[in-house]
């Protein structure tokens, strides 16, 4: 019971009116305003932004094809002489092949006249 005396004994909340709806309104159309001002300059930025990126696509774009006609031309370059090098491998190995066949040949007559089939 006590607690029910005590809620009554509580002073009414006072009623303040609201701001007019007018008032609020103007409030509302003044931050719109500050928004689409916002929005214009951020659009003006992105535009500018587009363009700068643009640009920099383009430059990194040339330099890369620059850069990867460098490159092919020495790996083209780098291929040539490992084809060079891999002929004259060719080449050396067929004359290994003459010299063992000559040692083999030496070897097989000295054997020969060693064991006197000769």
């Amino acid at each position: 019971m006590r607690e029910r005396d005590a809620a009554m004994a509580l002073p009414a909340l006072k009623f303040e009116p609201e701001d007019p709806v007018e008032e609020r309104l103007a409030r509302v159309e003044t931050k719109v305003e500050n928004i689409q001002s916002d929005i214009t300059g951020m659009k003006t930025d992105i535009r500018r932004l587009d363009n700068k990126i643009d640009a920099l696509d383009q430059k990194l774009t040339g330099k890369i094809e620059e850069v990867d006609k460098r490159l092919g031309g020495k790996m083209d370059s780098g291929f040539d002489a490992l084809k060079a090098a891999i002929a004259d491998l060719r080449i050396g190995r067929a004359n290994d092949r003459v010299w063992w066949l000559m040692i083999a040949a030496a070897l097989l007559g000295v054997m020969a006249h060693g064991f006197k089939w000769i």
